[in-house]
């Protein structure tokens, strides 16, 4: 396993195979904390109005049972207190339910398949005009059942804080093994090379545990993957977080979708 002494870290990597997932479950509530610490260094670019819709109770919300209507409801609302709406894009887990309509209404749709990600996740966009702000909805089942914790590393320091670390879930689709990366994060003021050895680590104890491809999506880190060796399979949004570079300098990252092979 990959050594964090020299940044005075240690990593703890645990799988499914060795540990009960309710344990693991318990250690990526902490993880996901650290992310959203982080994910505050980021801002959302003006020019893009970004919504997630109430998905309950069900199959009878609004954005689930009416998605067409829903959408040209928010539209209207938008536009009547700003800037005209140029084009809609959405990423949903409930492709099923809500790509008929929007398919039927003329909307582009792409699906994006993630063996161990949530299931039915697709992208439907829509472009109404030239100039104008981009309406996003992202739609996602949290609680979906794929998103068990089958793996969990955990970097900690000398006293024992938790300073980042990753976990996810695997699964098995026609003969092959597949993890989707649920969270990937790190604490501030760590060494320089850190993130990169996690990677390394998150590689190898997947390699380990059979699987041959890992899929993932991020607002964030698509740079940061690309140098791990993933590559971008869908470019969902384009520059739709913004941030402030140490030289002072605006820096945009895309929402991606992105996979690396292992085998």
């Amino acid at each position: 396993m990959i050594d964090f002494a020299d940044a005075g870290l240690t990593l703890r990597a645990r799988t499914s195979d060795d540990t009960d997932r309710a344990e693991l479950a318990a250690g990526t509530v902490a993880l996901f904390d650290l992310f959203l610490r982080r994910e505050h260094e980021f801002g959302f670019n003006p020019d893009v109005v970004v919504e997630y819709p109430d998905l309950e109770p069900g199959p009878e919300a609004p954005f689930l049972a009416g998605v067409v209507a829903y959408v040209e409801g928010r539209i209207a609302e938008l536009e009547a207190s700003g800037p005209p709406i140029a084009r809609v894009v959405i990423l949903t887990t409930y492709g099923p339910l809500v790509g008929p309509a929007l398919q039927g209404a003329g909307w582009d749709a792409e699906h994006i398949d993630m063996p161990a990600g949530p299931d039915g996740t697709w992208t439907y966009r829509k472009d109404l005009r030239a100039e104008g702000r981009t309406l996003y909805i992202e739609a996602v089942n949290e609680a979906d059942e794929k998103l068990r914790p089958d793996f969990l590393l955990e970097l900690t320091d000398d006293q024992g804080r938790l300073r980042g670390g990753a976990w996810g879930a695997i699964h098995d689709r026609d003969g092959a093994r597949y993890a989707y990366i649920a969270t990937m994060t790190l604490d501030v003021g760590l060494k320089p090379g850190v993130g990169t050895r996690l990677g390394e680590a998150l590689h190898q104890t997947l390699a380990e545990a059979g699987v041959v491809a890992a899929h993932l999506g991020t607002q964030t880190a698509g740079p940061f993957y690309e140098r791990l060796g993933f590559r971008i399979t869908h470019r969902v949004l384009p520059e739709l977080r913004v941030r402030t570079g140490e030289d002072g300098a605006r820096v945009t990252t895309d929402l991606v979708m992105m996979e690396r092979r292992l085998g």
